[in-house]
C-alpha cells in the first residue's frame, strides 16, 4: 500500500507539477525530464526517481494508475484537496503509526457487516453530541487507555459495588 501511495504521489507530482513533457531518455541512459527548472534540486531528484520507478511497472499497472489519476482529476476540487491533505498527513506519520492504521483497517475489513454498521451508527450518534460532551468522552477514553489493567479491574469492581444488588435468580454481573 505504501508503494502504491508513493507511486501515486510521484505520478501526481510528475503529471501535475511538471509543466513540460517527460522525455524518454538520452544516449547516456539518463531520463531527462523537461520542465523541471522551477523545482528545487530535491524535488527534481524525487521526480526522476519516481519516473525511473514508473518505467519499471508492468503496462497493466501503469494503465490502472492512469485510470486512477483520470478519476482523481475528475473529482471536485474539494475532494482532490482532501485527498492531497490526507496523503500529506499519511506521509508525515511514523512507520509505527502507519502500521497501526493498516492493522486497524485490516481488523475493520474482517468485521461482519452488522458490526461495522453498528459502529457507524454509534459514530453518527457521537458526532451529534454537543462538542463539550464529545470532548469529555474523548478525555475519558484517553484516561481509560492509559490506566493499567490492575487499575481497570479495581475501577470495575468499585463501579459494580455501587450498582444495585441482583436478586435471586438474576445472574451475577460479568467481569
Amino acid at each position: 500500500m505504501t508503494r502504491l501511495l508513493s507511486l501515486l504521489a510521484g505520478v501526481l507530482l510528475l503529471l501535475w507539477v511538471v509543466p513540460g513533457p517527460v522525455g524518454a531518455g538520452d544516449p547516456q541512459g539518463r531520463a531527462p525530464l523537461q520542465g523541471l527548472e522551477s523545482l528545487t534540486p530535491e524535488e527534481r531528484q524525487r521526480v526522476r526517481e519516481n519516473f525511473e520507478r514508473w518505467k519499471q511497472f508492468p503496462p497493466e499497472e501503469r494503465q490502472r494508475i492512469r485510470e486512477n489519476l483520470d478519476t482523481f482529476r475528475k473529482l471536485p476540487p474539494d475532494a482532490r484537496r482532501q485527498i492531497r491533505e490526507n496523503y500529506r498527513r499519511w506521509e508525515q506519520l511514523s512507520p509505527e503509526d502507519r502500521s497501526r492504521l493498516r492493522e486497524n483497517l485490516d481488523r475493520w475489513k474482517k468485521l461482519p457487516p452488522q458490526e461495522r454498521q453498528a459502529i457507524r451508527q454509534r459514530l453518527g450518534e457521537f458526532r451529534k453530541l454537543p462538542p463539550e460532551e464529545r470532548q469529555h468522552l474523548r478525555e475519558q477514553l484517553r484516561y481509560w487507555r492509559d490506566v493499567s489493567p490492575e487499575e481497570r479491574k479495581r475501577l470495575r469492581e468499585e463501579f459494580r459495588s455501587r450498582q444495585p444488588q441482583k436478586g435471586p435468580g438474576n445472574p451475577p454481573a460479568r467481569p
